[in-house]
């Protein structure tokens, strides 16, 4: 006696119903990549640091101070005077005393208000001090 099994019928499946899910991952690739590229430091002026002779990748943690061409100095993109300087990074270091300070300098700016800043930076406290320079060609 032979067995005879009734096929189910197979509903049609809507186009649509299959690029929904597609849909969502563009999506989520999109805020995703929406996100990541906001984390990066403000910049609050347009610095072109000098060339270094080094091949080393500089690391991009710490608290980053910028010196413009002009003199003008900002901390995290944050414009801020020499005098305020001082008592910035001292509470960013009390919050962590390990914290690396990354200065990031015009090549073209004066090289005393570089030296005013370290000396800042100096009397704040830090004793890991990072010069931000390009990569050579």
């Amino acid at each position: 006696m032979a067995m005879h099994f009734s096929r189910t019928r197979r509903s049609r499946i809507n186009g649509d119903d299959s690029i929904l899910p597609l849909t969502n991952v563009v999506f989520l690739l999109l805020i995703f990549f929406m996100l990541a590229g906001s984390l990066a430091s403000p910049q609050a002026f347009d610095i072109q640091p000098p060339v270094s002779q080094s091949e080393a990748q500089a690391r991009r943690d710490g608290l980053e101070i910028q010196i413009a061409a002009d003199g003008e100095i900002a901390v995290d993109g944050q414009p801020i005077e020499l005098d305020a300087l001082e008592d910035r990074a001292r509470t960013a270091l009390q919050a962590d005393p390990d914290l690396a300070l990354r200065l990031k300098a015009d090549g073209d700016g004066d090289a005393t208000r570089v030296v005013a800043v370290m000396q800042a930076l100096r009397d704040a406290g830090g004793h890991k001090l990072r010069l931000i320079t390009l990569a050579p060609d």
